[in-house]
C-alpha cells in the first residue's frame, strides 16, 4: 500500500490464512515496515502482540454490594477500551435485574456520552430482600462486553428503642416504645410486624410480645417485672419481620436492681460567685466553687456533712486534692482545693488532662448522695487543631486548612493565629466566635509541618507544631463545597481541582450507603463546577464522591460530607395548666405540633412522666431522635479530635445570624471526619485478554526462547574461550548485543536484559530476560532462563556425563508450582 506525502494515515485489512478465534488470535504476533520512497530516511518497523494492540470494549462500574429494596440507586458505568481511551461512535448501556428463572427487568438503557459514561439512576424492585444479580451489557462499535454482578436487596428500617425510665427495682413495670423509620423514602415505616423480646442478666427470655407499627411507625408494649427477678443488666430487642429472621433489629440495654432513690439533689458549680467559670486550668491552679444540696420539693439540705476529693488519671485514678466541712443554712459550701504541679496529660486531647470534682453530701439523717463534675488541666491555655479540607493534603493543588482554636474545657477560643508553612510563609488570620478560621497552603508531596501561633483577647498565648500528611501519586483531585448545611431547595455548588488540565471527571451523590445521583463533567484548566439540588430525599447526611482515572486507570477520589435538614421539621409547644401539682391531684397538658411553616399538623405523641429522682441514678440526654435518624454515625470515623464542635450542634437550626458560623464550623468538623463505605462495589470488566490457550502459547514461547537463550550461550562462550571481556558476562553480552546478533532482540523487537539474581552474588549465575509482549520489563509477561559461568575444565566423552532430569506439576496443575528431581553421573 502507498501513503501520500503529508500527514496522514494508512488503514488496511490484513486476511489470515487460517481462521483464528479470539482465545488463539491474541497470542499472535504482527510485524510492520515502511519504507520512503526516494528517500535515505531509514524505514520503520517493528513488531506487536496482537494483544497489546487488540482494541476491546472494558466496562469499569462503581455500585454497591447491596440495594434498598424498592429505593433510588444509581451506578457510575464507564466504558472504555483497553487501552482506557473513551470509544468513538455510537455506543450504549443496559441494565438488567436478574431473579432466577423470570425474564430479566430492564432497570436502566441508554447511550454512552462523549466522556464514555452513562447517568445510570433507576429503581429497584420493591418487596423482594435476598440474594439476586445485575447484568450490564455494552454495545460498542469495537464490541460488546457483558458483566453479571451477584447483588443484595435489602429492607432498612432504622428503629428507635427507648423506655420510659433508665432503671427498674423488680415488681416495676417497663413500658417500651419503637418509633420505626423507612430509610428508602424517610417515611414512617407503618403497618409492619415487630416483636419486642427482653432478655435477663442470665441470658433467660423473660418477655415476648408480637405487635405492629402503626400509621406513625409507633409500637409499644409494656412488662411487669416480678417480685423475684434476676438483676443486673437486662437486654431489650425489637425485631422487625419474622422473629425468627428478622429483617431490621434494633437493642437496648436497661438496669435492674434495687434501688433507693436520693433524697436531695447534689449540685457542683466551679468558680466564684458572680464570675464566669474558668475555662481551663493549669497545674497548681486553685480550684474554687460551691456545692449545693437541696431536697427534691426545694427545701436545701443544712448543715450537712460535705466531703471534697479532685481524682486525676495517671496509671490508675489517683486523689489529688481533698477537703472536709458542712453546708450553712442554704445548704451551700465554698471550696478551694489547689491541684498539683504535674499530670499526666492524654495526647488525644492535645496533653490535656481530666481531673473530677467529687461531692459527696450526707444529711442528718444518715442519707448520703454524691456529684462530681469534671474539668480540664492543660500546661496550655489554648489548644490548636489543623485539619485539611480533604482530611489529608492534596499536593500540588490549594488546600484550605482549618484552623481551630479552643480553651482545654472545650470552649471555642476567639483568637489571633500566625500559621508558618514549610516554606518560612507566614499567613495570619484570626478565628470566629465558633474558633474556627481558614489559611490556603499549597503542598508537595510528603508530610507537611505547620507551626500555629495563637492569642486571645484575654493574653493566653499558645504555640504548636502540627504534622499533616499528604496523598501519594501524580494524579490528584480536589473537591470543595461552599457549605456544608443546607436546606430543601438549596443549590449544592461544587468544586472540582485536578493536577490534570483537561479530562473528564465522575461526581456520585451517595445517601445511606446507597448511589442516589451520578454527574460526569470536564475540566478546563485544572478545574470544574457543577451544581446539585438539595432535595428532600437527601435529607441527613450525604457523601459526595468526586474522582478520575489516572494514568494506571485507577479511580483517584475525594470525598465531602454535607448535612440537608429534613424539609418539614416538626416543632412541639407545651402548655401546662399549672406550675405546681399535689400528689394524686390531675394535670392538664395541652400540645401543640407544627410544621416549619407554623402549620399545625397531625402526628403520634410520645409522652414520659417520671420522678425526676430516678434521672438522678442514671442521667439520659433526651432529644437525640434526629441524630439517630439523620447520622450515619456507624460509618463516620474521626480523622482529628475536635472538642469544641459536636455534631448534635450541627445538625440543629440556628438563626440566620449565626448560620455562617455553624456552617464553617461544620465544615471543619465534617473534613474530620471520615465515612467508611463498606458495602462499595468496583469491577473493571474485559481488560483481560483470555486465558485458555495461555498455557499453550506460553510453552511455546518458553521452548523458542530458551533455544535462543542457547544460541546467545554459545556466542558468549566462544567469546571467554578467546579471550574477550574474561569473567565478566554482563560486559561480554553488551558487546555481543551491539554487533546487531538478531539472538540478543527478542520477538517482539526488544534487546534483551542480563541481571544477577538477588539470590546469588558470586558472578556464577545470571538471569537472561525478555521484556515479552508489552516492551515493558519487570511485568507479568517477561520471559526469563538462567545461564551459568563455568570456568572449569569439562570432559566433553558423550558417554562420560548423563544429566537426567524430570519436571513435574507439584500437587495439582495450575498452582505455579513444579518438582525437579534428576542424577547427575560425573566420569568417577
Amino acid at each position: 500500500a502507498v501513503v501520500v506525502e503529508g500527514p496522514g494515515q494508512w488503514r488496511g485489512e490484513v486476511k489470515l490464512v487460517k481462521a483464528l478465534s479470539t482465545d488463539e488470535l491474541v497470542w499472535h504476533r504482527i510485524r510492520y515496515r515502511f519504507e520512503f520512497d526516494g528517500s535515505r530516511q531509514s524505514s520503520i518497523e517493528g513488531t506487536e502482540s496482537i494483544s497489546q494492540i487488540l482494541r476491546r470494549p472494558v466496562i469499569h462500574i462503581i455500585g454497591q454490594q447491596s440495594y434498598l429494596s424498592g429505593g433510588p440507586a444509581a451506578v457510575r458505568v464507564i466504558v472504555t477500551d483497553s487501552q482506557n481511551e473513551v470509544i468513538s461512535g455510537r455506543s450504549s448501556v443496559r441494565i438488567e435485574f436478574l431473579n432466577g428463572k423470570e425474564q430479566p427487568r430492564l432497570l436502566f438503557e441508554n447511550r454512552i456520552n462523549n466522556r464514555g459514561t452513562a447517568e445510570a439512576e433507576f429503581r429497584l424492585p420493591s418487596g423482594l430482600v435476598g440474594q439476586y444479580q445485575l447484568r450490564y451489557t455494552a454495545d460498542t462499535p469495537i464490541g460488546t462486553t457483558e458483566f453479571t454482578q451477584n447483588v443484595r436487596l435489602e429492607d432498612k428500617v432504622s428503629i428507635l428503642l427507648t423506655t420510659d425510665k433508665p432503671i427498674y427495682q423488680p415488681s416495676q413495670t417497663i413500658h417500651v416504645r419503637a418509633l420505626a423509620l423507612d430509610r428508602s423514602d424517610h417515611q414512617a415505616a407503618g403497618g409492619r410486624k415487630l416483636t419486642f423480646v427482653v432478655e435477663d442478666s442470665r441470658g433467660n427470655k423473660v418477655f415476648k410480645k408480637a405487635t405492629e407499627t402503626d400509621d406513625f411507625g409507633v409500637a409499644s408494649a409494656e412488662f411487669a417485672l416480678a417480685d423475684e427477678v434476676n438483676l443486673g443488666t437486662y437486654h431489650l430487642r425489637a425485631l422487625m419481620g419474622d422473629a425468627e429472621s428478622p429483617t431490621n433489629t434494633a437493642e437496648i440495654a436497661l438496669n435492674v436492681q434495687r434501688y433507693v432513690l436520693p433524697k436531695f439533689k447534689v449540685a457542683v458549680e466551679l468558680g466564684e460567685k458572680g464570675q464566669a467559670p474558668k475555662r481551663g486550668y493549669r497545674p497548681g491552679d486553685h480550684v474554687t466553687g460551691t456545692v449545693r444540696a437541696n431536697y427534691f420539693f426545694g427545701k436545701p439540705v443544712d448543715r450537712a456533712e460535705i466531703s471534697l476529693k479532685a481524682s486525676a488519671m495517671d496509671v490508675e485514678v489517683v486523689e489529688v486534692a481533698s477537703a472536709k466541712g458542712t453546708t450553712d443554712a442554704d445548704g451551700a459550701y465554698h471550696f478551694d482545693l489547689t491541684l498539683p504541679k504535674y499530670f499526666a496529660g492524654k495526647p488525644l486531647a492535645n496533653g490535656a488532662a481530666r481531673v473530677l470534682i467529687e461531692a459527696t453530701v450526707k444529711d442528718s439523717a444518715g442519707h448520703s448522695e454524691t456529684r462530681g463534675e469534671p474539668i480540664t488541666v492543660s500546661e496550655s491555655p489554648l489548644l490548636i487543631t489543623a485539619v485539611p479540607e480533604g482530611g489529608t493534603l492534596v499536593p500540588n493543588l490549594e488546600n484550605q486548612i482549618f484552623i481551630l482554636t479552643s480553651y482545654p474545657d472545650g470552649t471555642p477560643a476567639k483568637a489571633d493565629v500566625t500559621v508558618r508553612t514549610p516554606g518560612n510563609e507566614i499567613q495570619r488570620a484570626m478565628t470566629d466566635e465558633g474558633g474556627v478560621a481558614i489559611v490556603r497552603i499549597k503542598p508537595r508531596s510528603g508530610k507537611e509541618s505547620l507551626r500555629v501561633d495563637a492569642a486571645d483577647r484575654e493574653g493566653n498565648r499558645a504555640s504548636n507544631k502540627i504534622d499533616l500528611q499528604s496523598r501519594q501519586g501524580d494524579d490528584q483531585i480536589l473537591l470543595r463545597t461552599e457549605r456544608a448545611v443546607y436546606r430543601p431547595g438549596d443549590r449544592i455548588t461544587l468544586r472540582v481541582f485536578s493536577t490534570k488540565s483537561r479530562g473528564a471527571a465522575y461526581v456520585d451523590v451517595v445517601k445511606e450507603g446507597q448511589t442516589v445521583e451520578t454527574r460526569d463533567i470536564e475540566f478546563e484548566n485544572g478545574q470544574a463546577e457543577l451544581t446539585l439540588a438539595a432535595t428532600p430525599e437527601m435529607a441527613g447526611a450525604v457523601d459526595i464522591n468526586a474522582y478520575l482515572f489516572g494514568r494506571n486507570a485507577q479511580p483517584v477520589g475525594d470525598h465531602r460530607l454535607i448535612f440537608v435538614q429534613p424539609a418539614d421539621e416538626l416543632k412541639i409547644e407545651t402548655i401546662a395548666d399549672a406550675p405546681v401539682y399535689r400528689p394524686g391531684g390531675e394535670a392538664r397538658i395541652r400540645f401543640r405540633v407544627t410544621n416549619s411553616h407554623g402549620a399545625g399538623v397531625q402526628a403520634a405523641l410520645g409522652l414520659q412522666v417520671v420522678d425526676e429522682a430516678v434521672f438522678a441514678l442514671a442521667e439520659r440526654q433526651p432529644g437525640f431522635a434526629k441524630v439517630f435518624f439523620y447520622l450515619e454515625q456507624e460509618v463516620m470515623k474521626p480523622r482529628y479530635e475536635i472538642h469544641s464542635i459536636g455534631m448534635p450542634e450541627i445538625v440543629e437550626p440556628v438563626e440566620k445570624s449565626q448560620a455562617e458560623q455553624r456552617d464553617l464550623s461544620a465544615r471543619a468538623l465534617f473534613s474530620a471526619t471520615e465515612m467508611v463505605n463498606p458495602n462499595r462495589f468496583r469491577a473493571d470488566y474485559g481488560a483481560d485478554i483470555p486465558m485458555e490457550k495461555y498455557d499453550q502459547y506460553q510453552a511455546r514461547y518458553q521452548a523458542r526462547y530458551q533455544a535462543q537463550v542457547r544460541r546467545i550461550a554459545e556466542s558468549l562462550s566462544r567469546a571467554y574461550e578467546n579471550g574477550l571481556e574474561r569473567r565478566n558476562l554482563p560486559r561480554a553480552f553488551a558487546a555481543a548485543a551491539k554487533t546487531g546478533d538478531p539472538n540478543f532482540v527478542d520477538a517482539w523487537g526488544t534487546n534483551l536484559r542480563i541481571e544477577q539474581p538477588s539470590w546469588y552474588r558470586n558472578q556464577a549465575y545470571y538471569i537472561i530476560r525478555s521484556a515479552g509482549a508489552d516492551h515493558r520489563f519487570d511485568t507479568g509477561d517477561d520471559l526469563m532462563t538462567y545461564v551459568r559461568v563455568n570456568t572449569r575444565e569439562v570432559t566433553s566423552h558423550p558417554d562420560w556425563n548423563k544429566i537426567a532430569l524430570d519436571i513435574e506439576h507439584d500437587r495439582g496443575p495450575f498452582n505455579g508450582l513444579a518438582a525437579i528431581a534428576g542424577s547427575v553421573a560425573d566420569p568417577s
